[in-house]
């Protein structure tokens, strides 16, 4: 909990420094909206709809029962609440590592250890551009 305070701090400290958050501090924001149930700062720094878009275009056609509500309901169910990947990353250890930026998209690097068994698992954050700041629209 102290490393999350922080990752918090610095990302606060940086963002002081410059225009806009970077995507790194941004994923930060995002890992930390997620563990604390922070659903507003999970609203400001993730772009939803195009997750729920990008999920939309996994579904074969004739499946009608996987609408865009329902891709919804089922990616914040996760972040929030008692949702998997809430639970999954606050039972880890979270390290943001390197942020790769490629015109008006990034990738954040993320590492995940595991408290119980010390057990590494990687995951990556993919953001985009706007004129308001670095969005997040999927992870892995």
């Amino acid at each position: 909990m102290m490393k999350l305070l922080t990752y918090f701090c610095l990302a606060i400290i940086l963002a002081g420094c410059s225009a806009q958050p970077s995507p790194r501090e941004v994923a930060i924001e995002f890992v930390g909206a997620v563990i604390e149930d922070d659903s507003l700062a999970l609203e400001r720094v993730l772009d939803l709809d195009s997750m729920v878009k990008r999920r939309m275009q996994e579904v074969p056609p004739t499946d009608s029962s996987q609408t865009p509500k329902y891709f919804r309901n089922k990616i914040l169910g996760t972040l929030i609440g008692d949702g998997g990947t809430r639970i999954y990353w606050k039972s880890m250890t979270a390290i943001v590592n390197r942020e790769n930026i490629v015109r008006d998209t990034a990738e954040v690097e993320l590492t995940f250890l595991d408290k119980t068994n010390a057990k590494i698992h990687y995951s990556i954050v993919y953001l985009y551009k706007t004129e308001s700041g670095w969005r997040v629209f999927y992870f892995l």
